[in-house]
């Protein structure tokens, strides 16, 4: 896998991408393609056939592009237009706001354009509510419970500082949580202090068990999570959890990567010495952006 494409799918980190001009991003061969994590072409109807069949469904996503979000809400609308019913659960709300969303969902006539402003979603960071806005509106269509998926920024900060993990945590082998440093470090442009990482990797792990666990709770027929990609990877993410906690559940996770210009084909995707990604299956789209944000964290960081 190219470096800067795999740090952009992390989802705990700042990353940097090359630009990609709208005229070479059109043409791009890998735009708009499907795969299995194997690098087997695929298509989009046959994630929606997987998704239907599926307990847990995992879409991962690059939080600032809207056209990741349009593909999660089709995914929702699929599950439920095949008599699904699951509970879709958001990584970018904390557990802490779970009342404020179940006072939206009790209104007689929700509207999917306020739950934004009712989750303080933009106050908190999170890009531009409407493109998110089409998930919500194809659960309200359908009448799906949504969920707090994330631990509250007090709760992040304690286990930093070595408080315990709330629930019940799954036994990480050694090696996986130096794999997630690294990644890690990598992906905050080698610019943290080693010291740092520890605590990082205990967060990531504290975060994915929350979703897995908010996920666990949901109803009899399952649930769909919407959350960076880096949380959908198979190797240790929220899937590592539900696997280890549920293994009699079925789990499918779908990556979505930009494409950068010197990735022109899936092999350039995969890191050196592995033989897949760490998603059951891929999708390919266009870049959102070509912020460069090693050097903005370089120059918060005064480096």
């Amino acid at each position: 896998m190219t470096r800067l494409n795999h740090l952009r799918h992390t989802a705990i980190a700042l990353l940097v991408m090359l630009p990609l001009s709208s005229a070479s991003a059109a043409d791009h061969p890998l735009v708009g393609t499907v795969w299995t994590g194997r690098g087997d072409p695929a298509s989009f109807a046959d994630i929606e056939h997987a998704a239907v069949q599926s307990d847990f469904v995992l879409i991962g996503e690059i939080h600032s592009n809207a056209e990741h979000h349009a593909t999660q809400a089709k995914l929702v609308r699929a599950m439920a237009e095949a008599g699904r019913a699951p509970t879709i659960v958001f990584e970018m709300v904390p557990r802490g706001l779970q009342g404020a969303l179940d006072a939206f969902l009790a209104q007689d006539a929700p509207d999917a354009n306020a739950l934004g402003e009712a989750l303080q979603w933009e106050t908190r960071g999170w890009p531009d509510w409407a493109i998110y806005q089409p998930i919500a509106e194809a659960a309200l269509d359908a009448g799906l419970p949504m969920r707090s998926g994330d631990l509250d920024r007090d709760t992040i900060r304690a286990i930093a500082r070595g408080a315990d993990m709330p629930g019940d945590p799954v036994a990480y082998p050694e090696a996986l949580g130096d794999r997630i440093g690294a990644e890690i470090m990598t992906a905050h442009c080698d610019l943290m202090p080693a010291e740092a990482i520890p605590p990082m990797v205990t967060v990531q792990q504290a975060r994915d068990l929350s979703m897995a666990d908010a996920m666990l709770a949901s109803d009899e027929d399952g649930a769909v999570l919407i959350a960076g990609g880096g949380h959908t990877r198979t190797d240790w993410g929220v899937p590592f959890v539900l696997h280890a906690k549920a293994p009699d559940r079925s789990v499918l996770s779908i990556g979505q990567f930009e494409v950068t210009e010197e990735g022109t084909a899936f092999a350039d995707y995969i890191d050196e010495g592995e033989a897949s990604l760490p998603y059951d299956f891929v999708i390919f789209t266009t870049r959102s952006d070509d912020t460069d944000d090693c050097a903005k964290l370089r120059e918060q960081m005064g480096k």
